[in-house]
């Protein structure tokens, strides 16, 4: 169940709670209207383009008193002039001073889902904040589901939904296990572009505006209970339901789905943004970090390292103990990895002994088996393959990070069969591989591996803390599986 939440001058009132089958409901409408559609502004044309874009057969209804149609499409010029029974979501793109009315004649009419795209409540200061209050009054008293002020709406690719007015999202929506929640509509397109641009799939994507009703943690809970998102990524300014929160992050633990987000607020100018942009309470930093330790939450700080996480998650299991082996080429390299970990707090576990007289027959005298593994320039040559089989044998290694080139083209044959020394045991073997590439990535090669659902390191930097967070949060996993047995 849901449990709705509003702000009070002092504190968090608990509200109705909403079954799942509601929410998914709302997430899946068939025949849409869409309150002051206009040819003046681009939100309603985007919206049909990503509708039509998503796959969308259902019927969108737009309402214009002054219009016959909009963007092609045939106008109603009232909200009473809606098919009957029909609409089962409406979305409303009027000035602040007209909505609460708006909403009013949507009960009258049956609609009781709707997203809320205007923006000048809470965000602009106290009459916004007295519009919205009465809003949120309204929609309690007559139980509707509001997404909103101030959102873009959402994505529902599962379902060829797309009520989404924002324009900006590039890439092809497919469907997938990645959810997507955000209190920023420009940021969460950018979110999602680099996630599709990593061929990675969305299962639901929110922007959750000034959650006026539908809160963050509402959309979270929903995420988890869905049946289909495997991970959460969220852009987060401030929360309103730590109780609500914490309910979620441990719903989550259980069902092994990590929840990685961005939350701004580590600096006195980031909190002072968040509070303008959506209302939000963005809280003390320092016991957040706390709050998501505890309970398995994973921050991160840019949206590279977001999609990088979301990336790894996606295409590894969790592996069985924290200890990473790396084989590379290049003393220097093995140098700067070491420096990489350390700093990222990664483990990097000497080799066993039986593992070291392995290596010995068959890398180069000159070799010295160590993690890192520098098999040198000539010692790669010869048997990658073995080499790769030995480590992942170590009793030591949990994770294995092997030597990966970046093939040009299809006819790049030695640099294939080299890589298949791994990828022939990528999706086999119990142990995780994350190959860390040693030359510049090409576009082919980049496509090459992500259609093999291959994840590798291409910026050590970055994959190097994203395989940290990973790590972190198997050993989390394990700890609070043997808590809660």
């Amino acid at each position: 169940m849901l449990t709705m939440q509003t702000k009070t001058s002092k504190n968090l009132v608990p509200m109705e709670s909403y079954s799942q089958q509601r929410m998914k409901q709302f997430f899946s409408p068939r025949h849409i209207a869409v309150i002051g559609a206009s040819a003046k502004n681009l939100w309603f044309m985007n919206l049909l383009e990503n509708a039509r874009c998503a796959g969308f057969n259902g019927a969108i209804y737009p309402v214009n008193p002054n219009a016959a149609e909009v963007w092609g499409v045939r106008t109603c010029r009232t909200i009473e002039d809606l098919p009957e029974n029909t609409v089962d979501l409406a979305v409303i793109i009027l000035k602040s001073t007209l909505v609460l009315n708006t909403v009013r004649s949507l009960a009258a009419k049956g609609i009781r889902n709707i997203v809320l795209i205007s923006s000048g409540f809470a965000e602009t200061g106290e009459e916004g904040a007295r519009m919205q209050f009465l809003l949120r009054q309204y929609c309690r008293d007559h139980d509707i589901l509001l997404m909103g002020p101030n959102c873009l709406g959402f994505m529902n690719p599962a379902a060829g939904v797309n009520v989404f007015t924002g324009g900006a999202v590039e890439g092809d929506l497919v469907s997938g296990t990645i959810g997507v929640v955000a209190q920023s509509g420009a940021t969460s397109e950018m979110m999602v572009t680099k996630l599709l641009k990593e061929s990675l799939g969305i299962s639901l994507f929110v922007t959750t505006g000034n959650e006026a009703i539908l809160s963050l943690e509402d959309y979270l809970e929903h995420l988890v209970s869905d049946g289909t998102t495997r991970i959460i990524t969220c852009f987060v300014e401030g929360f309103r339901n730590i109780p609500g929160l914490k309910r979620v992050a441990i719903k989550a633990a259980r069902q092994k789905i990590p929840i990685i987000l961005i939350k701004v607020g580590r600096s006195a100018l980031a909190v002072k943004a968040a509070s303008s942009h959506t209302g939000a309470l963005a809280g003390n930093d320092g016991v957040m970090d706390g709050f998501f330790s505890q309970y398995g939450i994973i921050r991160v700080d840019s949206i590279e390292e977001l999609v990088e996480t979301a990336c790894i998650f996606s295409r590894l299991r969790m592996p069985g103990g924290s200890g990473l082996g790396i084989c590379t080429l290049s003393g220097g390299l093995c140098g700067l990895y070491a420096d990489l970990c350390a700093r990222c707090g990664i483990s990097l576990p000497p080799l066993g002994e039986r593992t070291i007289h392995r290596l010995e027959e068959i890398l180069p005298g000159f070799a010295r088996p160590d993690n890192p593994l520098d098999v040198t320039g000539s010692g790669f040559q010869g048997g990658m393959e073995a080499i790769t089989e030995i480590l992942l044998d170590d009793e030591h290694i949990d994770i294995l990070a092997p030597l990966c080139l970046s093939p040009k083209n299809e006819e790049d044959v030695f640099i294939h069969a080299l890589n298949d020394s791994f990828m022939s045991r990528y999706h086999s073997s119990s142990k995780p591989l994350v190959p860390i590439t040693f030359k510049e990535m090409n576009d082919y090669a980049r496509g090459y591996f992500r259609e093999k659902g291959i994840y590798f390191i291409e910026q050590p930097h970055l994959g190097f803390r994203a395989l940290s967070h990973f790590m972190r949060y198997a050993e989390f996993s394990r700890s609070f599986g043997q808590q809660h047995r």
